[in-house]
């Protein structure tokens, strides 16, 4: 399936957690909620999934009125290059509130904050809908192509190149493009594996494939595309295995089979058989 928009929640009291997830769910949508109550399992979290929008707390720790554990978290968000939009929870009173909002609007370009103490239920479902606004116009305007994403460290010219002769693509690279954006854009950004493996345009006749991870699903994908009737081929032998060419362990039917330029057509697949330590 293609992802709809993610939220993270960062928050140690299980009260806000649920307040959080009631505003999510008034304002409804195709959302995947995530709950970390600590700064470790946030980092994990974020390493492995792309976020829409994040409420994280300031303090992690009830009993510290000293934690300040959720900058460290906004600072992981921010080094993922990810467009999240930070909406900042304090439950903090005192001379330091005040700078480290401050600090958190500035430094880690958050969207907003809130106040435990004066926020209300009308005041969440606002920041969220404002929040997931700003995000989307984010991607939109400054999304890395598929093309990009795709052909790793490999030259540009070099790679249409390659790519274009091998599956006898019959129409102008443009085109090749937009069919690539629309075959992976959903599932954008992506991470090639560990060991270098990035796309295969080599092993198979006429079809270029490869896995990596999708931070926007939070799972492994399988790319396939290539000349119609050799992906037709490959698609049939899939549905009934369960394997891609006999390489891929993946959920079938695939969550798009596409027609594209000159030919060609192509699926994404959810791969359930790879963890993120396999990827960069």
């Amino acid at each position: 399936m293609s992802a709809g928009d993610n939220i993270l929640i960062v928050e140690d009291e299980e009260e806000w957690s649920q307040a959080y997830r009631r505003a999510i769910d008034a304002v409804g949508g195709n959302h995947t909620v995530k709950i970390a109550k600590d700064l470790t399992a946030a980092e994990d979290l974020i390493g492995t999934t792309k976020f829409a929008v994040a409420f994280v707390d300031v303090g992690l720790d009830v009993a510290d009125d000293r934690n300040v554990d959720g900058l460290s978290v906004m600072e992981r968000i921010r080094a993922t290059g990810d467009e999240t939009s930070i909406i900042v929870v304090t439950g903090r009173s005192g001379q330091d509130v005040l700078p480290i909002t401050r600090d958190a609007i500035k430094k880690y370009d958050a969207y907003d904050t809130v106040g435990k103490r004066t926020v209300e239920p009308a005041d969440l479902r606002r920041l969220l809908q404002g929040g997931l606004e700003v995000y989307r116009k984010a991607v939109e305007t400054g999304s890395k192509s598929a093309q990009n994403a795709l052909r790793g460290e490999t030259e540009t010219v070099s790679w249409d190149d390659k790519v274009m002769r091998h599956i006898g693509l019959k129409a102008n690279a443009t085109e090749f493009y937009r069919f690539l954006n629309r075959l992976i854009r959903d599932y954008l950004p992506v991470l090639e594996k560990r060991d270098g493996a990035g796309l295969d345009i080599s092993s198979t006749a006429a079809l270029v494939h490869g896995v990596f991870w999708s931070r926007a699903v939070g799972g492994a994908i399988v790319v396939c595309f290539g000349a119609a009737p050799e992906f037709d081929a490959a698609m049939t032998e899939a549905q009934g295995s369960g394997r891609l060419l006999g390489t891929y362990d993946i959920q079938y039917p695939a969550d798009r089979d596409l027609k594209g330029p000159g030919g060609v057509k192509g699926a994404v697949f959810l791969s359930p058989g790879y963890r993120r330590h396999d990827f960069g």
